[in-house]
């Protein structure tokens, strides 16, 4: 049986849920897989530093985030492989040592680049596949001794040329997500489920699994809707505003929910989305054909996603709460506009990417096994 380590970071959800999904994948092939949490692994206390840092910075200056991925697109401001060398890798390479894997799967930049100084340093002849989690390629995910990349799409090929990378490596397979976002679904118990009524037209906010974003102040634009709405406000594992909804009243049915693992259901049910435009939920939403306006998303790589959304069709995108609350009634009657979205987010959507990439690898996997070990690398 073939073994593959899956190397992910708990830095954002998504990257996680990436990983799960391989995982998942992988065992419906008949493969053995481990998800490592790969700076939790190496180091605890860094990793909750890194962790409170990220977060803090997400709330209190987005601003300079952005500054920070927008200077590293166009150089790193320090040479990660050298700080990576640093950063007690070493407890990874027992870990690889012991299990003996076939593979490395990395859906993290960090994971990537670790497994990439590691290779390098011990001429490994495993193959690494590394799966960009974003509707975009930035440069932190490039590294030496990746044999493949799995991007989500194929209109993200030109920033493969600009960053003057081998275009074989690069493969448009989208975003892995789980298999219960192309499954059927029993409306009337996710109705039931979720306490909501069928007659109603159902929107969702959603914060990503930070819980991030104004929405208290969706939440009050929302009051300017006459027509009655049932609202799912994804809170994720911000404790606070899951407090702060629940204990509030609003003309609406508003139902407040912390971190689920039915959102798949959610958007089964859903008439519109509004999102911040993370990577996986961008792709579990197009999955589910579900109508998006796109609001505060972060600048960086959210933002980077939402430019993907825009230019295809599927989503529209709201500077301030007034153009929100202007786009959800205009949605909410304009079923037209709704059609023409759902078509365009049939079109770019890509529910069977872990799949597709699981048969891949399976396949390149084989080849390798004819080729001599000097040119497997």
């Amino acid at each position: 049986m073939k073994k593959i380590l899956i190397f992910s970071a708990s830095i954002g959800n998504g990257h996680n849920q990436a990983a799960k999904a391989m995982q998942e994948s992988l065992a419906g092939k008949g493969y053995s897989s481990m998800i490592i949490d790969t700076l939790e692994y190496i180091s605890p206390t860094f990793h909750k530093i890194l962790l409170e840092s990220y977060t803090n910075l997400l709330k209190l200056s987005p601003k300079t985030w952005g500054r920070i991925y927008h200077n590293s697109e166009r150089s790193r401001f320090f040479d990660m492989n050298v700080f990576m060398n640093k950063l007690l890798a070493n407890k990874l390479k027992k870990l690889i040592n012991s299990v003996e894997p076939d593979a490395f799967i990395a859906t993290h930049p960090f994971a990537s680049c670790m497994l990439s100084v590691l290779k390098g340093r011990n001429e490994w002849t495993m193959p690494i596949y590394t799966v960009i989690t974003d509707y975009t390629i930035h440069p932190s995910w490039i590294n030496h001794h990746i044999n493949y990349y799995f991007i989500a799409h194929e209109q993200l090929l030109y920033l493969v040329d600009i960053y003057h990378q081998d275009n074989k490596k690069f493969k448009p397979f989208g975003i892995p997500i789980m298999k219960k976002f192309r499954e059927p679904v029993n409306e009337e118990e996710v109705y039931k489920k979720l306490s909501l009524s069928p007659s109603r037209k159902t929107l969702i906010l959603s914060g990503g699994g930070l819980g991030l974003g104004p929405m208290e102040q969706v939440l009050q634009g929302l009051e300017q809707i006459d027509q009655p709405l049932q609202v799912l406000v994804l809170t994720g594992v911000n404790e606070k505003l899951y407090a702060k909804v629940s204990s509030r009243t609003y003309r609406h049915h508003v139902i407040p929910l912390r971190y689920i693992d039915n959102f798949h259901e959610c958007l089964h049910v859903a008439d519109l989305i509004v999102t911040k435009s993370g990577g996986l939920t961008t792709a579990e939403v197009l999955s589910k054909q579900v109508p998006m306006i796109v609001y505060n998303p972060l600048p960086g790589q959210e933002e980077r996603n939402s430019h993907f959304l825009l230019n295809n069709g599927c989503a529209v995108y709201a500077h301030v709460t007034e153009q929100l609350v202007y786009f959800i009634q205009e949605l909410l009657h304009n079923p037209t506009k709704v059609d023409y979205m759902k078509r365009m987010a049939r079109l770019v959507a890509k529910p069977d990417a872990a799949e597709n990439i699981c048969r891949f690898i399976m396949d390149d996997l084989k080849d390798r096994e004819k080729q001599p070990a000097d040119i497997q690398r």
